[in-house]
């Protein structure tokens, strides 16, 4: 993230070797500013992130295109995206998140993969796995192994 104020849950892909920036994820929901929310809202929102993972598996999403998002302003650069198509599992973890959406924009699930015109769209792949929730506050992460398998035993790593 940009900021070190801003607030942050996304999903952490299990394979980003072909994405072309340090940090790929999935936002799940953009908070605003560590300065703008209570101590009770960062609290609740890590606790969020933890359930989620705690409660989930891992997920798989399909990749519906590339896009470019953002301005093209210094707090808004223009990106290469991946666009996915939400299955029940996103939905669920969004539900589970979105009282706190400070975002201006409509919920679209992406993956920002680089600045404009640096992805190849050749080696974009069909379909993405994700397994670990990242709490983020600025540059620090909480990150949790969604391991939670359907019959409900864990995964061993």
């Amino acid at each position: 993230m940009e900021s070190d104020d801003q607030v942050m849950v996304a999903l952490l892909p299990i394979m980003s070797d072909w994405a072309n920036i340090e940090f790929p994820h999935l936002t799940l929901v953009y908070a605003g500013r560590k300065s703008e929310l209570s101590p009770s809202d960062m609290d609740g929102l890590a606790k969020a992130a933890f359930a989620i993972a705690m409660m989930g598996t891992p997920i798989t999403l399909r990749t519906l295109t590339k896009d470019v998002f953002g301005e093209g302003t210094d707090d808004s650069p223009k990106v290469d995206v991946l666009r996915f198509h939400p299955n029940l599992a996103l939905l669920k973890m969004w539900n589970t998140v979105k009282e706190w959406n400070a975002s201006d924009f409509d919920y679209e699930p992406h993956l920002t993969v680089g600045p404009e015109g640096t992805w190849d769209s050749k080696s974009s792949p069909v379909m993405v796995a994700f397994d670990v929730v990242c709490f983020c506050v600025g540059n620090e992460r909480q990150e949790f192994r969604m391991s939670r398998r359907p019959d409900g035993d864990d995964y061993v790593y």
